[in-house]
């Protein structure tokens, strides 16, 4: 195995942080919740066509639905600049502006905007944007809107999480006012679920250039409705064309404990709990909607550092963690454990990954140890976390799991600019790191953290065989068959061992009895179309 310098890794220590900061609580407050001008080959009609263009949507007839929803500490509205960390934000912009494609239960990419077909080889993609498709201006969505909505997220290079996960990106052109070309780096199948994630969402571009100038910066929705502001406090939504809610207004609060007061006091239908208030709310409400989010911790185990190239201490450091224990005693009901490489939520991932590798299995673990070290370990093992409050808890909970099976483990908390530089340098035993995905998709989440040529696989995991493996998923036209390589490689990178996963966090969100139907999904993506409301 060979050891590669991560280039991105702060990327990843900066998720971290984000999601430590959008997930974590403690009782006592200290923890915070936690330009492209190359023209392509346009492919024919012919070559592997996955999509077709959904009909022109209608006015519905339905009886008027109001859905009121809670949201705190939003910072834009602008899909470019939400973070993915942040539940709130990909909300909003999800109900303001829709996407090139959707992505089913299943996981099956669907035209949203656009219908899409790809050539032979998997390396140009071309989307036809729904004749029907206008901003909530009368406006029609265009392909110079779409490029320039795409190049936008690119732009955020290095620093953004969503110009990440589509790097292999290699040029946008489009043809005529409907018709966009996406050129790939190298073959990819797996275009269509990345643009279904809220965060690429389609803005117009004279809208932005306006706001730009310090013109009207109300946001000129792509989704089914007409945006309207009441001051900073509250945007409705007034649905123009297609099915759900009538109306839904978004009442926006500075903190997660206004909005769920809001909710108590009757004059919401949906918001999310802070963790020390969610059995308040489930007193009022009956039960709490826990959704999972496709974001958590992991711990890395970097085989090319000294003594864990044993194969069998990788396993035993494994089997001696017990992830619910973690999620209870630092995260309380913001986290889960991790069930697995593929976040529970994203579809592709079996719920069953981790069974038989990690643990806890404390007798079987600690044969293992003694097995690795028959005379004895004779120094202990480094665990590099940053010097936040929530990975100490880790680290001290980690430390005495690992002492159980025989292992000493010795903790080096460092300041976040420093913890950021070790990862991104490697040559680290043990570390505790943040991943969070962008789209419900196993292409989010697998290959950017155990490709050995991506620049921020941080583990030093390089094999060929999984190398070969992850390409052939991306390279697979067939659903259904892309989905059993995904679970292929999950397995094949688990047994190596170069992370074990911890936790999973969690959006615990409060729903008023008289709402059915409404749906958040792991990625902050919102379902509108089965909702009713009683009264």
């Amino acid at each position: 195995m060979t050891r590669r310098r991560s280039l991105r890794g702060p990327l990843i220590a900066t998720a971290l942080g984000a999601l430590l900061a959008a997930s974590c609580s403690s009782s006592d407050g200290d923890v915070k919740r936690a330009g492209v001008d190359e023209t392509t080959t346009a492919p024919s009609s012919s070559e592997a066509t996955t999509g077709t263009a959904i009909p022109d949507d209608v006015v519905t007839t339905d009886e008027d639905v109001t859905l009121r929803i809670g949201l705190h500490g939003i910072e834009s509205f602008d899909p470019a600049a939400a973070s993915p960390a942040m539940v709130g934000e990909v909300v909003l912009v999800d109900l303001l502006y829709d996407t090139l494609t959707t992505i089913d239960d299943a996981g099956v990419a669907r035209p949203g905007l656009a219908s899409f077909s790809a050539n032979a080889d998997q390396t140009v993609w071309r989307f036809e944007l729904d004749r029907g498709a206008i901003f909530a201006d009368g406006s029609p969505v265009t392909a110079d809107d779409v490029s320039f909505s795409l190049e936008r997220v690119l732009a955020g290079g290095r620093g953004s999480l969503s110009a990440l996960r589509l790097d292999r990106i290699a040029s946008i052109s489009t043809s005529g006012t409907t018709t966009v070309d996406i050129e790939m780096a190298e073959p990819s199948a797996v275009l269509p679920e990345l643009l279904a994630s809220p965060l690429y969402g389609i803005t117009s571009r004279a809208s932005i250039e306006r706001a730009a100038v310090g013109g009207d910066v109300t946001p000129n929705a792509s989704s089914p409705y007409t945006a309207t502001f009441d001051g900073v406090e509250r945007v409705t939504l007034e649905r123009r064309i297609g099915d759900g809610p009538t109306t839904i207004t978004v009442d926006l609060f500075p903190t997660e404990d206004e909005a769920l007061d809001a909710f108590l006091d009757g004059d919401l239908d949906w918001t999310t709990a802070p963790p020390d208030r969610v059995g308040e709310a489930s007193e009022v409400v009956g039960s709490a909607g826990i959704v999972p989010f496709h974001g958590g911790l992991m711990l890395g185990v970097d085989a090319g550092v000294a003594p864990l190239g044993s194969d069998d201490l990788r396993r035993a450091i494994a089997l001696a963690i017990d992830r619910q224990a973690i999620a209870d005693t630092v995260f309380g009901p913001t986290a889960g454990p991790a069930l697995g490489l593929i976040p529970e939520g994203v579809p592709g991932g079996d719920g069953e990954a981790c069974r038989g590798v990690c643990g806890p299995s404390r007798d079987e673990a600690s044969t293992l140890v003694e097995r690795a070290f028959p005379d004895g370990q004779d120094q202990p093992l480094r665990l590099l976390v940053d010097e936040g409050q929530a990975m100490r808890g880790v680290a001290g909970v980690l430390e005495d799991q690992l002492a159980d099976v025989g292992l000493v483990v010795e903790t080096t908390p460092q300041p976040v600019p420093t913890y950021e530089s070790l990862i991104a340098a490697g040559q680290q035993q043990l570390f505790v790191f943040g991943w969070l995905g962008v789209a419900r998709t196993p292409a989010s989440h697998l290959p950017p953290l155990f490709d050995s040529a991506s620049p921020d696989n941080v583990t030093g995991l390089a094999d060929p065989g999984i190398d070969e493996i992850l390409r052939a998923a991306i390279r697979e036209p067939i659903p259904s068959v892309r989905a059993s390589i995904w679970r292929s490689v999950e397995s094949a990178i688990l047994d190596r061992v170069p992370v074990v996963p911890l936790v999973q966090f969690r959006t615990t969100g409060v729903r008023n009895p008289r709402v059915s139907g409404f749906e958040v999904r792991a990625d902050g993506s919102v379902d509108l179309s089965g909702v009713s409301v009683t009264d």
